[in-house]
């Protein structure tokens, strides 16, 4: 039953979700008929009362018979009936949690401030002795990247967007008496009457605009913020005020991930660096037509400092202005800015910016003017922050990594080498051959290729392309890193086109990507050859920091969930410790995703369970593009997450810089040990077992996803195999979300736990935060997994296969939920009941999608590819896909 939570506003939230779900009704009614209105209202009753009755084998079959003879558009119509309910039902959560939010805020009080707060980060600093001087010095240095990427489900069209933000926007009209129920009606009508999918394939263009969505509009509003909200709690508890900057870095690899998608071009890499400054510089260039109209003062009022008024006429003359705003100077300052920012748009004759540094000492210079002059007040309040959002976004918005696969370096290098007649077979040497072969040819500044070469392969054609037009102001990740020689084949790379200097740093930094349970076991003694390695050495000193990636999915996919999360948690351990030995600080990079398989849940919560000394003041994180919707479509939704971010973040740097964290007790990591083993062991053999994979294909829509344009990117890294270890993660992770059974969050915990005595495990759970963590996250999946909705899909397997399995998969996942309440002493969500109840409510509506989808399935594995009804069969399918994951609000 659902539990019953303390929430005084959740009435509006049910009076909203109610006002919403009536205008759909209507709008269906309206232009679909009243004939698919019933039918969504009968098949959300039966659902309904199979949650309620869940052994009503009668109720039970009645849906699967009502929707056996339903034709295919009624099937569709009735996944979009149930998916565009959880548009706007996501809508009207996202706005109650602003609600909650802000209520929680009001009810803080400085003895009692709100939980994950700045406030209360402070507070905790300030309690554990550090000085005003020590907190002030460690948030200056707080540094928070944030990596955006593509996902396959967030490919909702930019129009439907706009309807969720107009629905949004009049809901806060109806609250203060501006709009009224029609006009929700309306907007609901024009939301049901759009087409929410592309027509074809999403380009990786489609993918960057999706992905930096956010950035400029939402962002852009909370960025100073944030600086404003962490100055105002320091000064809350110490006093004084200090000068901080903004601790947010964002980044991305939309648009440079070359790692399995061909699509992914030099030019393509181009297109996403010039798309990005060209959505920053036209911000840029309205918030500086704001302050024109701002600082109207007239220089008869006020003084004018020196170099303010020397400058502005200098650059009034350079420029060739017309003599405007003769005696207002700040304002002829402020056009010279303007004409600046229009010429790097192309909007103006002239030059512009060169680097982010001219541009930000511009903006002091108005800055620290206003101050002098008396105006401290309007320099913060409306000069501040936008050289807050010019500090922390540059001239380019994000900085754009490239992501390649080693395998292609390898191929690009043996290229080279062979037409420069210095090894004819690279690929065939071992690896600590290739590696000294390399440190030879790097000691040399010639580059292999002759003048006027071109590549014979795809793989140093594109390597070569993309390193000449990218800006080399993010990092290059190599994917699959076994060996030192994948890293120092960048460096060789990077030569060919004059970015290494022999002795020197690169501009980017070179980040291996460690992600297989092999792979993270042998990852510290790669890191230590690294760092003996002259050329490496050299740059990892000159960079200052060596960033190092791991991957929560593949080693995941690799070893089960407990056996990664525990691989991953020693690997930074051994990491740390073999940089430390050479003087080398290290960064680590988290690949996290959304669901629990890819090291999703709370991130806060996930960065307080790393190992002490591995966390520093500085850290990367991925944002995946399912997500941003959820986190940054509300400016105080982005506040609280960022916020609670880095607070956490704020307390591990101070962990580790000052201690205070008492050590993991050797009987938790031997017994974690054994267990991983075990749990790793369980996995590996179900996935073995003959005829598992053979299983996997019929249950799941795995198939489908990848032939379906769902996303820019093949669904497995070669775009010809067909086997698990190719892959990757995203499409295997939601294969299994799809049909609610979401093995790779749970699947080995069940053999893991049975290994260790259950006080104990009570034990490390209490005391241990990355325990605690570790499983608390499990369990999250398996609140939403539903055998009996997965058991619906069992229709598309044959029986034999079926009978092999599914047992087999039921009876782990029930052994690991009786394990994990037995250690929790409650329930899977004991201490989530808002999430809880969120669960419940939401799986009457998800169900009725699932038991379409199997039908869909069925007929679509059915038809033969050049029947007429296959591409019907194909956009309803699609639409099942995407209506799952915006009711589950969790894809993969």
């Amino acid at each position: 039953m659902i539990q019953p939570v303390v929430d005084p506003l959740y009435d509006q939230l049910k009076r909203e979700v109610d006002l919403l779900g009536r205008a759909l009704g209507r709008a269906i009614v309206d232009l679909s008929g009243q004939k698919l209105f019933d039918l969504e209202e009968d098949v959300r009753a039966l659902s309904k009362h199979l949650r309620q009755h869940p052994g009503d084998s009668e109720a039970r079959q009645k849906v699967r018979d009502l929707i056996a003879q339903l034709n295919l558009a009624s099937l569709e119509g009735l996944v979009r009936a149930f998916s565009t309910y959880f548009h706007l039902v996501n809508l009207a959560e996202e706005r109650h949690r602003v609600r909650v939010n802000r209520s929680r805020e009001q009810a803080s009080t400085p003895d009692r401030p709100r939980s994950e707060s700045f406030r209360a980060l402070v507070k905790q600093l300030k309690a554990q002795g550090l000085s005003f001087e020590q907190v002030s010095d460690l948030l200056r240095h707080l540094r928070l990247h944030l990596t955006f990427t593509a996902h396959p489900t967030e490919t909702r069209r930019r129009t439907v967007r706009h309807h969720l933000a107009e629905a949004e926007r009049l809901l806060e009209g109806l609250e203060r008496g501006e709009a009224g129920e029609e006009d929700i009606q309306a907007r609901a009508a024009l939301l049901w009457g759009t087409l929410e999918l592309r027509h074809s394939r999403p380009t990786v263009q489609d993918e960057v605009k999706g992905g930096l969505y956010y950035l400029p509009a939402t962002l852009w509003q909370v960025l100073p913020r944030l600086v404003e909200g962490l100055e105002a709690a320091v000064e809350a508890e110490y006093g004084q005020r200090p000068d901080l900057s903004v601790p947010i870095v964002f980044r991305s690899w939309i648009g440079g991930d070359r790692d399995g998608n061909p699509n992914v071009t030099p030019d393509t890499t181009a297109w996403a660096q010039h798309y990005a400054r060209e959505l920053l510089l036209a911000r840029y260039v309205e918030a500086v037509d704001a302050l024109i109209r701002d600082l109207s003062l007239s220089d008869e009022r006020l003084p004018v400092p020196r170099e303010v008024r020397e400058e502005a006429e200098l650059a009034m003359r350079q420029l060739g202005l017309p003599d405007r705003f003769a005696a207002e100077t700040y304002r002829r300052y402020l056009m010279s800015l303007r004409y600046k920012l229009r010429a790097m748009l192309g909007e103006q004759p002239g030059e512009g910016y060169r680097l982010p540094g001219e541009w930000l000492s511009d903006l002091r210079r108005v800055e620290q003017g206003l101050n002098q002059v008396g105006l401290g007040t309007a320099a913060r309040r409306i000069v501040r922050p936008l050289r807050l959002r010019a500090e922390a976004l540059g001239l380019d918005l994000v900085a754009l990594d490239l992501r390649e696969e080693s395998r292609q370096h390898t191929e690009a290098v043996a290229e080279l080498l062979r037409i420069a007649g210095v090894e004819e077979n690279y690929a065939a040497l071992e690896p600590s051959a290739r590696a000294a072969l390399l440190t030879r040819e790097l000691a040399t500044p010639r580059p292999l290729a002759p003048v006027g070469y071109k590549p014979q392969g795809r793989a140093l054609e594109v390597a070569l392309g993309a390193l000449t037009v990218w800006k080399a102001r993010g990092a290059y990740v190599v994917s699959m890193t076994h060996y030192p020689s994948d890293l120092l084949e960048v460096f060789t790379l990077a030569r060919e086109v004059g970015l290494y200097r022999v002795g020197k740093a690169l501009p980017f930094d070179v980040v291996p990507l460690f992600e297989t349970l092999s792979d993270l076991q042998a990852a510290p003694q790669v890191v230590e050859e690294l760092l003996r390695n002259p050329v490496f050495k050299a740059h990892a000193q000159g960079r200052g920091v060596l960033e190092i990636m791991i991957g929560y999915s593949d080693s995941n996919k690799d070893a089960g969930f407990l056996a990664a999360n525990w691989a991953l948690y020693r690997a930074q351990e051994a990491i740390t410790e073999a940089a430390a030995r050479h003087g080398v600080r290290v960064s680590f990079f988290h690949g996290r995703g959304t669901s629990t398989a890819r090291g999703g849940g709370s991130a806060g919560r996930a960065l307080a369970s790393l190992p002490p000394g591995t966390v520093g003041a500085r850290m990367r994180l991925t944002e995946q593009g399912e997500a941003l919707a959820d986190r940054y479509s509300h400016p105080d939704l982005a506040y609280r997450n960022l916020e609670q971010l880095l607070y956490h973040l704020g307390l591990a740097a101070a962990r580790d810089a000052y201690g205070g964290e008492a050590p993991v007790k050797p009987l938790w990591r031997e017994a974690l040990e054994h267990a991983a083993e075990v749990s790793t062991q369980a996995y590996r053999e179900l996935l073995a077992r003959p005829g598992f994979f053979e299983f996997y294909e019929h249950l799941t829509p795995i198939r489908e996803i990848a032939a379906l344009n769902i996303a820019s990117r093949p669904v497995y890294r070669s775009g010809r195999v067909r086997e698990i270890k190719d892959l990757r993660a995203i499409p295997w992770v939601m294969s299994w979300t799809q049909v609610r059974l979401l093995l790779p969050g749970w699947y080995g915990l069940q053999a893991g736990l049975r290994a260790i005595e259950p006080e104990l495990r009570r034990e490390m759970y209490r005391e241990w935060p990355f325990f605690k963590s570790t499983l608390e996250a499990a369990a999250q999946a398996m609140s939403v997994a539903d055998l009996g909705i997965a058991q619906e899909y069992l229709r598309l397997v044959p029986p034999r296969l079926a009978q092999s399995f599914f047992p087999d998969i039921a009876a782990a996942f029930e052994e690991a939920r009786v394990l994990l309440e037995e250690t929790f002493e409650g329930p899977l969500l004991h201490n989530r009941p808002i999430l809880a109840r969120q669960t419940e409510l939401r799986n009457p509506y998800v169900d009725p999608i699932s038991y379409v989808q199997v039908e869909l399935l069925a007929r679509y594995r059915q038809t033969p590819p050049e029947a007429p009804e296959r591409t019907g069969l194909e956009r309803a399918l699609l639409f099942s896909l995407l209506g799952i994951a915006a009711g589950l609000r969790n894809a993969g």
